[in-house]
């Protein structure tokens, strides 16, 4: 007679290299915070193909370490390769967050198929949402030095909204070397993270029962997307934002939002305005005379979301 045994059930799954999804998510989410640390501490050159919905250019960066320093570079280039403009702003690889276990409340993050991207091996890692309140992320990283070499933003109807991919890359040696943890390490840690996640959880429940959040001037969110925090953005231009002008920032750690208020002008546009670029999305509306103007990369029916439960007191 045939005896199933605990061990064999572990041969088995080992021989088969099947992992549990706690075991695979601490794996993703391992693997994704090695790039983060590898983006800021490599030093690469290479070209980018951006995608944004159907515009697509095509850009070099340049990203350097030098004694704990890091300088970035990022600029347009033609057909030909040629320069034809400078600086690029507001883009960075080096802008993606540290992903926290609080993120799981939102996301599911899983390891998938290896592909190859600039000539090198990469692994895709994907960021997957449990609400329809912000995209799907794909990343695909090079598991020698952590290197992302490709980014995806897919929309709630499966079409990618939003890419950059390497064509080529240059990654200059690190002293430091990166070495994805093993999934019997992280199985070690399995006890423990569960612990961990479980008291981000209970903070988290604790601040989705308070009272809705004050902003200034006397308006409330009255409600906020599931995972989402809110806080003051920083002032800009030396420290001077417009007239009553106020400026909030939603994330969830992996996506975010602007929120702006403003007294209405008379040079304001029109209300219920909304636009597109890509995973970009604008949404305009006025509201107690004033112009209440939401923008992020997060779907249309986020935004709407946020603006109908922001009121004056």
């Amino acid at each position: 007679m045939n005896r199933y045994t605990p061990i064999a059930g572990l041969l088995i799954i080992s021989i088969l290299g099947v992992t549990s999804p706690v075991i695979a998510d601490e794996v993703a989410m391992n693997l994704l915070n090695r790039m983060k640390n590898a983006l800021h501490e490599l030093s690469y050159k290479g070209t980018l193909a951006y995608m944004r919905g159907s515009s697509v250019q095509t850009l070099q960066i340049n990203h350097t370490v030098v004694n704990g320093i890091e300088n970035e570079s990022v600029v347009r280039v033609n057909d030909t390769g040629s320069e034809v403009s400078r600086e690029l702003k507001g883009f960075s690889l080096a802008s993606i967050p540290k992903i926290s276990s609080i993120m799981k409340q939102v996301y599911s993050f899983d390891v998938g198929r290896t592909s190859r991207i600039a000539k090198l091996p990469c692994v895709i890692i994907t960021a997957r949402p449990k609400d329809r309140a912000r995209y799907l992320q794909k990343y695909c990283i090079n598991k020698k030095t952590g290197m992302l070499l490709d980014y995806i933003l897919v929309d709630k109807s499966h079409k990618p909204v939003e890419r950059f991919m390497f064509t080529t890359i240059n990654i200059a040696s690190s002293n430091k070397v990166l070495q994805m943890e093993s999934a019997e390490a992280l199985a070690n840690k399995t006890k423990k993270s569960k612990v961990i996640a479980g008291r981000a959880n209970n903070s988290s429940q604790k601040i989705n029962q308070l009272t809705p959040p004050n902003l200034d001037g006397g308006w409330v969110i009255d409600r906020l997307p599931k995972g989402y925090n809110i806080r003051r953005a920083p002032n800009i231009r030396g420290g001077q934002n417009k007239k009553g002008r106020l400026h909030y920032i939603l994330s969830d750690g992996l996506s975010s939002l602007s929120v702006f208020l403003s007294p209405d002008t008379k040079n304001d546009l029109a209300d219920n305005v909304i636009v597109n670029s890509g995973a970009l999305n604008v949404l305009r509306q006025r509201k107690q005379n004033h112009m209440i103007t939401v923008v992020g990369e997060v779907p249309v029916s986020t935004l709407k979301s946020v603006l109908r439960y922001i009121r004056r007191k």
